[in-house]
């Protein structure tokens, strides 16, 4: 027979089933299995019961783990939030929901559950004004004992974390590390306060940080907003999306060298940051010389679309640094021209409002022309001012160049001759006329 008990932390009357076995593995439960528990799982009289919202696979509210519901009059703790995560781990539940509020956070919330977990986040998350450490982690070190070294398939929404220090002078510790996480789709709703915000760290040499789609918000008033970095031994970071963002330092910030974007080169480790896509960042800076955009290392990782709003720095930058190769700008931001791009590497491609920039360090060409219906038909061509325009000039894949008008060579065209020396045809820079011998001489 069914039974309802009161959740003394939430107020609520919840269902519950006699059970004789662990839903996820069919093992006997025991009193010693659910000592710690007491809301998933409890005892009465000596009968075992099942939380129905846990049996139908239904959101679990974190706060059921608590104490009470006026823990102090800034809310919550993260204690019951701990106390969630660890069982759900012990019991393969996949479904965990932190409702709105706010929850002090005073000792590092540690994310390590099982593959595929779904975790709903309305509540705020705020650490201590003395917290030094690291707000929220999720995943797990790399264990060469242990095969399950990657947390993959996770489902994350609105993730946040921020500091309560109420001085921007200072900022410490990080906000959210997420660590040899797989296949998810994690979105960052607001993490500000820290030196670094959010931190992307891999030490696995099987995976790492890879596949994953980010949904970024707001990253704020953290010295690095968003970072990669990699162990001195292995790791991966690669093939991850990031969607949008708002990063961000204010006039009230820390009068340092900040970064929206810095990805850490390490020597010591020799897999590249490698396809990394940031589309439509938005980045915002009122600090001068000081403030970077971005600093882009790897092979082949690209921004789309950025913002770059700095209205005291005319140098604000993507710089894409000495370790980058093949990493690209693309598309017309607003406020992005050639000088908001830095380029330090090699085979690096980027387009700005004030034009494009092709630029390669190898043998490779800067850029290849190929009409491949026809030899005979365009590759480019040229239109002037005019409304419509008119076109002013074309070449074929013949090589052949027409042009509306006169062309003009400062030092003269010369033509191949078959003995390969190119000093006896062609026109020539002089004064007055050129000598009726000298056309002549063209035309033999």
């Amino acid at each position: 027979m069914s039974i309802q008990i009161l959740n003394p932390a939430t107020d609520e009357l919840l269902n519950y089933s006699p059970v004789t076995n662990f839903l996820h593995n069919n093992q006997l439960i025991t009193s010693a299995d659910i000592v710690n528990d007491q809301v998933l799982y409890l005892e009465q009289s000596g009968i075992f019961y099942v939380m129905e919202d846990f049996m139908g696979g239904n959101h679990i509210n974190v706060r059921r783990f608590g104490i009470n519901n006026s823990l102090s009059d800034r809310g919550y703790t993260s204690s019951a939030i701990q106390k969630a995560l660890n069982l759900a781990k012990k019991y393969n539940y996949k479904s965990l929901y932190i409702p709105s509020g706010e929850y002090t956070v005073s000792q590092t919330i540690t994310i390590d559950v099982t593959d595929n977990t779904t975790i709903k986040i309305d509540g705020q998350l705020q650490t201590t004004v003395e917290f030094e450490g690291t707000g929220i982690i999720i995943g797990i070190p790399y264990n060469t004992t242990d095969p399950h070294n990657s947390l993959s398939g996770l489902n994350i929404q609105g993730l946040n974390c921020s500091s309560r220090k109420l001085d921007n002078t200072d900022p410490t510790g990080i906000g959210i590390k997420i660590m040899n996480v797989i296949f998810s789709n994690i979105e960052i709703k607001r993490v500000t306060g820290y030196e670094v915000g959010t931190l992307l760290y891999s030490d696995n040499p099987n995976g790492g940080i890879s596949y994953n789609s980010f949904q970024l918000n707001y990253l704020h008033n953290n010295v690095i907003n968003l970072k990669f970095e990699k162990a001195n031994t292995d790791g991966y970071i690669n093939e991850n999306i990031f969607y949008g963002g708002s990063f961000n330092h204010t006039n009230d910030f820390l009068d340092t060298e900040t970064f929206n974007i810095y990805m850490e080169y390490n020597p010591n480790n020799l897999n590249p940051y490698n396809n990394n896509r940031f589309f439509y960042p938005s980045f915002e800076d009122v600090h001068a010389n000081k403030a970077f955009a971005a600093y882009i290392t790897g092979d082949s990782n690209t921004v789309v679309n950025p913002r770059m709003e700095n209205p005291n720095n005319n140098q604000y930058k993507i710089i894409l640094s000495e370790y980058s190769i093949k990493c690209q700008v693309l598309s017309k931001g607003f406020v992005l021209n050639e000088n908001s791009i830095e380029n330090l590497g090699s085979e690096n491609s980027y387009e700005t409002n004030t034009g494009n920039v092709l630029r390669t360090n190898s043998v490779n060409p800067v850029l290849t022309l190929q009409n491949q219906a026809s030899s005979t038909f365009k590759l480019y061509s040229g239109l002037d001012s005019s409304n419509p325009p008119n076109e002013v000039f074309f070449v074929t894949g013949e090589g052949n160049g027409y042009y509306r008008s006169s062309v003009y060579a400062e030092q003269g065209i010369r033509w191949s001759t078959s003995d390969g020396s190119r000093n006896d045809r062609g026109f020539f820079s002089g004064n007055g006329d050129p000598p009726l011998v000298l056309i002549q001489e063209v035309f033999m």
